[in-house]
């Protein structure tokens, strides 16, 4: 079946999925969402994306215990039914329906969406020659405004900047915060190198403490790494030694380029290089598979 859509335990393709016009995450965005995907058919930090999963509705006061269905199972149903060599699994918690309005009072229970599809494909010109990105001039949005912090479904924000990096000739967008410090890209979380020391932006910046960017931190730190969550600037890219980006869907993807000036030599460095043999060996160890990070097989 490939791509198969599961909407509060109700199995079928794509095409005949459906939730009511009237569900609160399809008129405000007001859901909350995770992206997991499997190496060797097993969901990789599948507990890791759960607890934030629950962590974000909490934030936005969504129920989740009065979901209509347990997501775990859920999750583990879907797949197998897509049949995908490797799977991408959108998970959607909205507050489900109710009336015109915002008062939440008469809404739900929550609707459950879980979307598994064929794991996109990491090129491997973009492993070993990484991509390219650039600083655009859509803002990230404010702790204040929408905190990052929610992984909400309200992406406006992330496909602007998606959009204007896609004009520039980019593969991904640097966005920065109101005071000009770099927070993240758009679906993926943004890493540096500056004589040996591993840097990467504080979730007091405004950015979505990833799941692969815990990883990474995590590893760096186990091989004795210098690491430092840290304000930084587009200059601090722009002459880094090395620079990546993470994300569940990619891993750790090397960036060779920042508005169309290589990153020192423009191709992925030793310590990223260090980064990606570590990260391998943990979706082996969890995984235990031979499936390498971004790869598909039918």
């Amino acid at each position: 079946m490939f791509e198969t859509i599961n909407v509060n335990g109700v199995l079928g393709p794509a095409e005949a999925a459906a939730v009511s016009p009237l569900d609160r995450g399809f008129l405000f965005g007001d859901s909350v969402y995770e992206t997991i995907r499997t190496y060797g058919g097993r969901p990789f930090m599948l507990r890791e994306h759960l607890v934030r999963l629950r962590r974000s509705a909490d934030l936005l006061e969504i129920p989740f215990d009065r979901a209509p269905v347990e997501v775990e199972p859920e999750i583990h149903r879907t797949i197998e039914a897509a049949g995908c060599a490797e799977t991408a699994i959108r998970v959607v918690l909205t507050r489900g329906r109710g009336p015109l309005g915002y008062a939440p009072d008469e809404c739900g229970p929550p609707t459950v969406v879980i979307h598994a599809r064929p794991c996109p494909e990491i090129p491997g010109s973009w492993l070993s020659e990484g991509v390219d990105v650039a600083i655009v001039d859509v803002t990230r949005n404010a702790r204040t405004s929408l905190d990052p912090a929610i992984k909400s479904s309200n992406l406006l924000n992330n496909f602007l900047a998606w959009r204007a990096a896609r004009r520039l000739g980019a593969y991904d967008p640097i966005l920065l915060n109101a005071s000009g410090r770099m927070t993240e890209e758009a679906s993926s979380n943004l890493f540096v190198i500056r004589k040996e020391h591993l840097l990467t932006p504080p979730a007091a910046d405004g950015l979505l403490e990833g799941i692969t960017r815990g990883l990474v931190l995590e590893l760096a730190r186990g091989d004795g790494l210098d690491t430092s969550e840290a304000s930084l600037r587009a200059d601090d890219l722009r002459s880094a030694d090395e620079a990546f980006l993470t994300s569940t869907l990619k891993g750790i993807l090397p960036i060779r380029r920042c508005d169309g000036w290589p990153i020192r030599h423009g191709r992925p460095g030793p310590i990223t290089r260090r980064l990606t043999a570590l990260f391998e060996a943990r979706v082996q160890a969890e995984t235990n598979t031979g499936s390498a990070p971004g790869s598909i097989r039918r």
